[in-house]
């Protein structure tokens, strides 16, 4: 996945189409998910779980999510 399609998938979460809801986008690898990705709307953040760490990790803004994002799909090539 490039750094495009990861920014529209965030401002995605983040818009008013779906701040009302609950989404989580699971990115995964060979049918192996890898990172959970959703936007806390009363904390303002995004939060993102890596398969390999209990621990949710919180990003105040897109492009601390995307180097996050872009950073562990790099290590599963």
């Amino acid at each position: 996945m490039n750094q495009s399609k990861i920014q529209d998938m965030l401002l995605d979460l983040k818009t008013k189409q779906y701040i009302e809801s609950d989404v989580t986008h699971t990115l995964s690898q060979n049918s192996i998910p890898l990172i959970s990705i959703s936007y806390s709307k009363s904390d303002h953040v995004f939060k993102i779980q890596y398969s390999d760490n209990p621990e949710i990790e919180s990003y105040a803004n897109i492009d601390a999510a995307m180097d996050a994002i872009t950073s562990q799909l790099n290590r599963h090539k």
